[in-house]
């Protein structure tokens, strides 16, 4: 019985240590940037990221004025994109735009909005795909003011995957309108992808059901 007891005691320091060791255990200075803001991605690293977010955000109000405010801004937004909590990644990425233009995240801020945009479009065409159109304007922009951006193919590809997604929906409804017998609902469809979404992968489709009804 004795030797049981023992081994369930050691077991249980054995998890105790665990968790100990899971947890931050340096005493983190409030009134410094650095060490709140190092101590936030400490937390990342080891997906803790409700504690991060706690020292994150003291840091970005606490300190707004400094660097580590800025930069506390931009991780509190990389932090929602790893918990894939898309539409608060997005917010965050275009709130730190807005605030610091200028600054030389701001590209990577930009380029992270559209693609929290684009990784919110729902599987499911038949639901909402506003932010299927939010990630197309978005990752336009990128684009447009970054040229040569270190992001330029990634949103040209998350673009036109985006583009391609507003096409299906568009091509579905069409299709439905055929199924109801409604042809001239159907030919509008159809004409409206070969307008506006003539590069998509549903244009051929359109072209191919405008000659059938």
């Amino acid at each position: 019985m004795n030797k049981i007891f023992g081994w369930i005691s050691c077991v249980l320091i054995g998890l105790s240590l665990i968790t100990q060791t899971g947890c931050s255990s340096k005493k983190v200075n409030d009134n410094d940037p650095k060490d709140m803001y190092e101590d936030a991605e400490s937390d990342i690293k080891n997906d803790r990221y409700l504690l991060a977010l706690d020292k994150l955000r003291i840091v970005k109000n606490k300190f707004a004025y400094t660097s580590y405010g800025a930069l506390a801004h931009l991780k509190i937004a990389d932090v929602y994109f790893l918990q894939e909590s898309y539409p608060e990644a997005s917010a965050s990425f275009d709130s730190f735009v807005e605030l610091y233009p200028k600054h030389d995240k701001a590209p990577y801020a930009l380029f992270k909005s559209g693609e929290a945009q684009y990784l919110d479009i729902p599987t499911n065409i038949a639901r909402d795909l506003k932010s299927a159109d939010t990630a197309i304007q978005l990752l336009d922009l990128y684009m447009k003011k970054y040229p040569n951006g270190e992001f330029f193919e990634k949103a040209k590809d998350y673009r036109q995957k985006a583009f391609d997604r507003l096409a299906e929906k568009e091509l579905s409804i069409a299709v439905f309108y055929i199924k109801r017998k409604k042809p001239d609902s159907a030919r509008m469809r159809l004409n409206k992808i070969l307008d506006n979404f003539s590069n998509s992968s549903s244009a051929d489709k359109a072209k191919e059901l405008l000659k059938s009804i």
